[in-house]
Order: C-alpha cells, then structure tokens, then sequence
C-alpha cells in the first residue's frame, strides 16, 4: 500500500502550488478572499442555527478547518466549512439524545468531528478515494431535498413565533403547527417574510448583490421598526443576540467510550457526506480551472480539517460550493485566498460580531427558508425521474428515509445504489455486432437487426464477467447456439470486457471447451493485457486455444473465416465477411457461380434440369441467359427466361436474368459469362445431323468451349442430372489441380462417388504418376469423399475416358482443357471434343483458374 506520507508533495502538497505565489496572486487571492468572507458570515450563522448550535460556532467552523483543508487539500479553490447537509445531519443525529445548544451538545458535537476527522483521515492514507463513487448522484440529491424540509421545519416555530419543542420529527411540527394555526405571532411572521420576499426579489434581480446578508439587514431595520412602533414587550421579537469578539477558543472532544459509541454511527454518515460534498465540489470547479484533482488528497486534508478543527471549536466541516463558486469567480489563483478569507472574517467577527445582537430569530428563519428552497433540485429530480426508474426508487426512499431518520435515509439510499449496481453489474449488456463496412477497417459495430454470419456470432460484453455475472453471460452464451444450430463459433468484442475472476473464467473456460467438441470455438479480439495475463497464470489458455486471441488492429475474421463449415458458407447468401466475397470457401474451395444458356427450344429443357439441380445443390442463385438480335425480340428473350425462371423457381432455386444482343450467339454467352463472374457455364449439345461440317460437336459448342472464360458443362438433349457416379480424369499437367479442385465441390454436393482415371503409355509412365493420382485421392478423402483411381495403359485419352464412363457407369465426366495456342490446342481440343461428342452423359470442361495452385494448396494445408 502507498502511504502518502512517504511522498513530500503529499505530506505538503502546499508545495505544488507555493512556487505560484507572487504580488500578483497575492492581490488576487486577497480580494477573493474578502469576498468569501463577507459571504460566509450570514452562511456560518445560519449554518449553525440549523445544526442546533450557538451561531458563532458557524463562524468558527469557517475560520481554522477553512485554512487546514486548503493547505492540505490538493484543489487550489475549494473553500471548506460549515455546509447545510452536515448541519442538518448533526442536528437530526443528537438532538434526539440531547437538548440543542447545551454544553453537552456541543461536547457531542465536537466529538462527531473529531471521530469524522480520524475516518476521513483514515480512507485518505489508505488511498480509498474512489469510495464516494458508491454514493450515487441520486442518494445526494434525494437527501437534500430530505435536509430542504428538515431545514424549513425546524424554523417552523422562529418564522410563525409558535412554541415547538426543539427536535420534535417532522410530523410532530406540522402537527403543532396545525394546532396552533391560530397563535401565530403576527409581527414575527411579518418579519420572516419581510426577510424572504427581500432575499427573492435581491438574488433574482440584483444577483451581484450577497442576497443574504441584504435580507438580514432588511429584516433586523422591520423588526427595529416594529419594536420602536408597537414595543418590545408587545411584539416579543427574539434575536440572536452579540455574537462574542475574541478568537475560537480551544476545545476538547469527548473521547469516552460512551461518547464515542454514540457518535460512532452518525460519524461514519457525516463522511460520506462529507467527502462526497468536497470532492464533488472540487471536481466540479476543476473542469473550470482545469487542474487535476487527488480524492486521496482531499480526504487527507478534509480529515485535518475536522481533527484539528475540533480542537478549535469547530463543528464538522466539507467543502462549501458556494463559497467555491464565489473563490473562483472572484479571481483566486491559490488556497491562500482560503486563508485570508480565514483572516478576514476573524477580523469582521471582532468588528461587527455585537451587530448580531439586532438580528431577528425570524430573519434567521426566511433566510433559511430561502437556504432549504435552493436546496431542492427540482430539475435534476424531474430529470432522473424520466431517465430511469431505479434511480427514482433510490431518490424516493433516501428522501423518505431523511425525513425519518437521516443515518437510515443515508444507508438505505447507498445500499439501494449498491444493490442496483451489483444488479446491473450481474447482468453485462451482450450486443451483436457486425464489422464495419469502411474500407480496411478492423473494428465492429452494432448490429441494428442487420443480417449476422449463421457460423459466427460476434458479441460485445459490457462489464465484468464475474461471480455475480458469470452465470447470465454463459447462459447468454449458450442461447446463441440454442437458437441457430450452425453457429458453433463466438468472437467477444472485448474492449468492453474489463474484469474477471475465477468464476468467470471457469464459465468462459467451460462454453470454450463445449464449443470446440462441436467444431467451434470461443475468440477474443481486443482482450486487454491484464485480463489476458489473468487467464495465462490460471492455465485457462489451453480451453481456449493459443490462436483464439487477437490483438488490435487484426482482421480477426479473416483468420477466423477459414475455421467455419465450408458445407454452410457454399449456400450462406449473407456474404458478411469480406473473405465470404472473393469466391473462395473455407478450405480453399471456390463459391460457384452458375450460368445457364438457353435458346428456348427442346434441346435445352435437359440443359435447364441440370443446371438447376446443380444450382440447388450448391444453395446458389442461378444465372439464366439469353442472345437475341435486337430489343425488338424482347418477347422472345422474355418468354425463354420466363420458361426457365419457372422451373427454377419450383425448384427452389433463385433465378438471375441476362438478355444480350448480337449477331453473334458465341460472343454474347461468353461477354455474358465474363460480366457474371461466372464459374461454371451450362450450355447444351442439339443432335448431330451427320454433314462433315458438324463432324465434333458443332461450331457454336465448340466456340464457347475456346473462347469461355469460365469451366463449361455440356448437356445433350436427353442428359438427366448424375445420381451414380463421376469419372474424373487427370495427368500430370498444372490443369489437373484445378480439375480435382471442381470434382472435390461437385462430388461433396452431390454426395457421390469418384473414380480418379489417370491413361498413360507405358508401366514406366504409370509408376512416375501413382503418386501423383495417390495425393489427389487423398484430397478427395480428406473431405469425406469415396474415391478410387483408375490407370488405363496404351489407349488415346479420349478412348480411354469414354470408354471408363461406360465401364463404371458414370453419369459425369470431368475432363481439363488447358487454354494453349496452336498444336497443343488443336491436340487437347480435340481431345475435348472427341469425349463430348462419344459420351450420352454430361461433361464439364475445366478450364485453368488463375492461380489454381493456390486452392489446392489450401485444401493440403487444411489437410
């Protein structure tokens, strides 16, 4: 623990700030502090009426407590003294026990702040200032509104001249009051509003003038008049009487145990309070003055005040924020302004303390009328009564609770807080987040109902995940996958997630651990050092996993995109990730794209079958084109997609329509392919009528097959979607990759066989490409498919492969076509177009992707 004492600054802080000192702030503080003076005269008098106590003890809880809590506070313009809130607190917590203004009061009085001094002093070096945090704003507010009404009752008897029991609860003063409606002293009455119409009308007017101590005056010069009018006798106005013009004398608390048994409660109720009021005020100027305030060091100085203030006559003491005000609207630059005020009204004590003896009680009375009106915070009590409920309960009962019993109005309001705190804090917000749609942004954002990823759910906690919590957020947690199946992944957003303990990590360790079995996980991007530490020296890294934290300025998901089920983002229409659109699944698979070309006639009714049964299994929208000459057969084009469309649609399938218009039938369906980004293109074959001119497979099949960008599936007029078997075939060439990369998504799709046919010369050329065929049917099985390889020795590869179709049945054929000029074009061409041509069943020409090395090898590396 770091004991400020050990700190020079901190044992004099007066350091930090005496280097400031020149003629200049000298001048300054001098006339700021005159005018603290001249303020906190009617303040101490009123002050210590309320309290119970003779008036000048007011005065002197303004003189050596002032000069102590400035030199050993750390704010250079709060001015501590006497306050309403102490004032009211002290006379509701003795006056019960002993008569007001007795020297057994005081010795009590004096006694509650010596023992509030040692607590305040106490949680000062113990370095506990973030304790008047749990005092919430709506406890303060409500027991001032409380202390408002205990203030004006307690004047009841001094404002209508009525006899009342001094410390009689508030229902019995309203009693009496009601009982002796018609004794109301009529002259005492006239000055008690004489005085509080004065001070309305002054400080709504003339603000500049000190609206109290005018009102004093007006109402000491009617009750002069009255007196000389009517006579002392008759009108029996009481007064303060002369306030004694020496200096505080010294004193002693009563230190006895029974003493302190008795003040020990309401002592520990008069810190909060007090702590509260000073570091609250010096906060409040400091945005002003923009100095940085120490609550340990204003502990520490607010706890000599009331120490040593004890010892001089002075009651309990805090910040003033009046007087505050006034100090720093006024031009002080150090505390020393605090101190001449100090001075300066010891001076004014000694000058005009006998004045005090033409000063009416019932003056006293409309000034603390007008002290307990300002004291209600009717915008702030409307305010949290519409911004939250629970904040209005709290404010309810501490004000209720005032009213009854100021240390139980005190408790109550801070339990309350606290019990809605630990609720709130039980209970962390859990909001779904997406990522940010900026370019090259790392961060996430709220949700709003926008379509999430169906595999990964992200999520910001904010708060702690502790014992409290640890329940309601693995519950939450876990209502994530109850209500999506698929989503076996959950990344935290955790700049948000500030603390957790044991409970909380053995919550989080344990859905981690649940999540993995399933094929998931837990991952944390943001997770701050000390959190991450805490998991570490608790061995809770291994339920989590090393790579399931991310630091900041990671693409987290597009490390976390290529863990998620492939089988789900192939039909996901989400796209959320900027990975789920660059077309590449997770394990390296391609997101196909399909398009469908159609000329309306019966040949292409069996092309259309396939393409939707493909499309369907692949959970993919279906592209649907057509050529025409001209816009003027746009009926025609029309009702061609509109015959497809339908099919589709029944299908469940979505359709895409593309018109283009040319001349040239080859050049449309290829520009329209290469505008799609189409992966596969579906065309269909129209019977050979046998002239030499169509002696392959026809001029405008065989183009598109040159000339398309994409892989092109070819379907005579009787094809039936594969329901048997596909025949893959491959060598040793670059285009095999890709051709195993296709027969990998269609066969997993499908859920279909594969025979992997490889021809070759010689057993010499065969034994060079076993491993080759053997690494390629490894990837198959890799992904669950059933596979087995064929070599086929001496035969031209176009005989072999039609004649292994026809051998195991296959209903697909999937063959390469690498995109070389001249001879090796014409050879593989022909090739290609040779086993179109001999087989019934369906063949996909696979042409060379860009990279198609780079899929494969992420489907090895998944491997």
């Amino acid at each position: 623990m770091n004991i400020p004492f050990f700190n020079l600054h901190s044992l004099f802080p007066f350091l930090r700030w005496w280097p400031m000192v020149n003629r200049h702030t000298l001048r300054d503080d001098l006339v700021a502090g005159g005018t603290g003076a001249l303020v906190v005269l009617p303040q101490g008098v009123a002050f210590a009426t309320i309290a119970g106590l003779p008036p000048e003890y007011g005065l002197y809880a303004a003189m050596v407590p002032t000069v102590m809590a400035a030199l050993f506070g750390s704010s250079l313009h709060l001015v501590s003294g006497p306050t309403t809130a102490i004032s009211v607190a002290i006379f509701a917590v003795l006056s019960t026990h002993y008569e007001p203004g007795s020297a057994q009061y005081i010795s009590m009085v004096l006694t509650l702040t010596f023992l509030t001094g040692v607590f305040q002093l106490v949680l000062g070096l113990a370095r506990m200032g973030a304790l008047v945090n749990f005092i919430s704003h709506s406890v303060i507010i409500g027991f001032t509104s409380g202390a408002a009404l205990l203030i004006a009752a307690s004047q009841i008897r001094n404002f209508f001249g009525i006899e009342i029991v001094r410390g009689a609860p508030l229902h019995e003063i309203l009693h009496q009051l009601i009982l002796q409606i018609g004794s109301i002293h009529w002259p005492v009455l006239c000055i008690s509003l004489v005085t509080l119409a004065t001070g309305i009308v002054i400080k709504r007017c003339c603000p500049k003038i000190p609206f109290m101590v005018a009102a004093m005056v007006v109402g000491s010069i009617v009750a002069s008049l009255l007196n000389y009018w009517l006579g002392t006798t008759a009108t029996g106005i009481r007064t303060v009487g002369a306030l004694p013009a020496h200096l505080p004398p010294l004193s002693h608390p009563d230190l006895s145990l029974e003493s302190i048994r008795l003040t020990f409660g309401p002592a520990l109720v008069i810190t909060m309070l007090g702590l509260t009021e000073a570091v609250a005020i010096a906060r409040a100027i400091s945005v002003r003055s923009e100095q940085c305030i120490d609550g340990n060091q204003e502990f520490i100085g607010q706890g000599l005040a009331n120490v040593i203030g004890s010892f001089f006559s002075g009651y309990a003491s805090s910040g003033s924020f009046n007087r505050s005000g006034v100090n720093f609207e006024a031009g002080a630059k150090t505390p020393l302004a605090s101190v001449f005020a100090s001075i300066l009204l010891l001076l004014l004590l000694l000058l005009v303390g006998h004045l005090a003896a033409y000063l009416p009680n019932a003056a006293m009375a409309g000034i603390l009328f007008l002290v307990a009106w300002g004291l209600i915070d009717f915008h702030q009590i409307r305010h949290i009564w519409q911004t939250s409920k629970a904040e209005a309960v709290i404010l309810l009962c501490t004000f209720s609770g005032t009213l009854i019993n100021i240390e139980a109005g005190i408790f109550s309001g801070v339990f309350l807080s606290l019990v809605v705190y630990l609720y709130r804090a039980s209970k962390p917000e859990i909001m779904p987040m997406v990522p940010a749609n900026e370019a090259g942004a790392y961060h996430f954002v709220l949700a709003h109902n926008e379509p999430e990823c169906p595999q990964l759910k992200i999520v910001r906690i904010n708060g702690p995940v502790f014992f409290g919590s640890a329940s309601h957020v693995q519950q939450a947690l876990r209502s994530i996958d109850v209500e999506n199946p698929q989503c076996k992944s959950v990344l935290i957003a955790s700049a948000s997630f500030n603390y957790i303990d044991i409970a909380g990590a053995e919550a989080l360790a344990s859905e981690a651990r649940r999540r993995r079995r399933q094929g998931g996980g837990i991952y944390f991007y943001r997770l701050k050092e000390s959190i991450y530490e805490f998991l570490r020296q608790g061995d809770y890294l291994k339920d989590f996993g090393e790579d399931a934290f991310f630091p900041v300025m990671t693409h987290v998901t597009g490390a976390i995109y290529w863990k998620l089920n492939p089988d789900i983002c192939r039909t996901c229409k989400v796209r959320l990730f900027e990975e789920c659109r660059l077309g590449v699944l997770p394990g390296g698979l391609r997101r196909q794209r399909i398009m469908l070309a159609t000329d309306g006639s019966a040949f292409s009714h069996a092309p259309e079958g396939v393409a939707i049964a493909l499309a369907r299994d692949f959970g993919v929208k279906l592209d649907v084109m057509t050529s025409i000459e001209s816009p003027r057969a746009d009926e025609i084009a029309t009702a061609r997609l509109t015959l497809a469309q339908k099919k589709a649609e029944a299908a469940g399938v979505e359709c895409e329509t593309w018109v283009s218009y040319g001349k040239d039938p080859v050049e449309q369906v290829v520009a329209t392919a290469q505008k799609a980004h189409s992966n596969i293109l579906i065309i269909g074959r129209r019977p050979l009528r046998g002239d030499m001119k169509e002696r392959l497979i026809g001029d405008i099949a065989e183009q598109i097959l040159i000339g398309s960008p994409c892989h092109v599936l070819v379907a005579n007029w009787q094809v039936q979607p594969w329901q048997k078997h596909i025949l893959v075939a491959v060598d040793d060439s670059r285009i095999s990759e890709t051709v195993i990369e296709v027969a990998i998504q269609i066969a997993k799709v499908s859920k279909l066989p594969v025979t992997v046919l490889s021809v070759v010369s010689n057993e010499s050329q065969r034994d060079k490409l076993e491993k080759e065929v053997a690494d390629k049917l490894g990837l198959l099985k890799t992904e669950g498919i059933e596979a087995n390889a064929l070599f086929v020795i001496g035969k031209t590869p176009d005989r072999a492969i039609i004649d292994a179709a026809g051998d195991i049945g296959a209903d697909l054929v999937i063959i390469g076509n690498d995109q070389r000029k001249g001879l090796p074009r014409k050879i593989a061409g022909q090739t290609t177009d040779r086993v179109v041509l001999g087989l019934s069943c369906a063949v996909l020409v696979v042409k060379r992707a860009p990279e198609p090395s780079s899929l494969i090898a992420a489907v090895r590396q998944q491997a």
